[in-house]
């Protein structure tokens, strides 16, 4: 298992495994993640990527919290990480929203254990 750290870079860079690991942890997530993606114009590596650099860019100390909570859980904290702000950002998702110029377009990591 990779450093939290680590496994923040390489989804930063669209290098993360976890476009191959949600197909098998959360397989009923995937078609939702594919058409987010899509309709942002984007494959899934680059989605993720994109995803987690808004969140590293904007988040405050409470998103944190929920963030650290959320991982201090499981056995793997890198994949909770990152799929925790997928699901904050799929959730999120509205017109509103477009464009990476917008700066609330950002995941927010939701206290309901997203």
């Amino acid at each position: 298992m990779m450093l939290l750290g680590k496994v923040i870079k390489l989804a930063m860079t669209a290098q993360s495994d976890f476009p191959e690991d949600v197909l098998v942890r959360e397989p009923e997530f995937v078609p939702l993640l594919n058409a987010e993606a899509e309709r942002s114009g984007m494959d899934v590596p680059r989605f993720v990527a994109d995803t987690v650099r808004r969140f590293m860019a904007y988040e405050d100390g409470e998103s944190w919290t929920t963030i650290v909570s959320n991982i201090q859980r499981t056995d793997d904290p890198g994949y909770a990480f990152i799929s925790t702000i997928m699901h904050a950002r799929v959730d999120h998702h509205c017109d509103q929203h477009e464009g990476h110029e917008h700066h609330h377009d950002h995941p927010r990591a939701h206290s309901d254990g997203v």
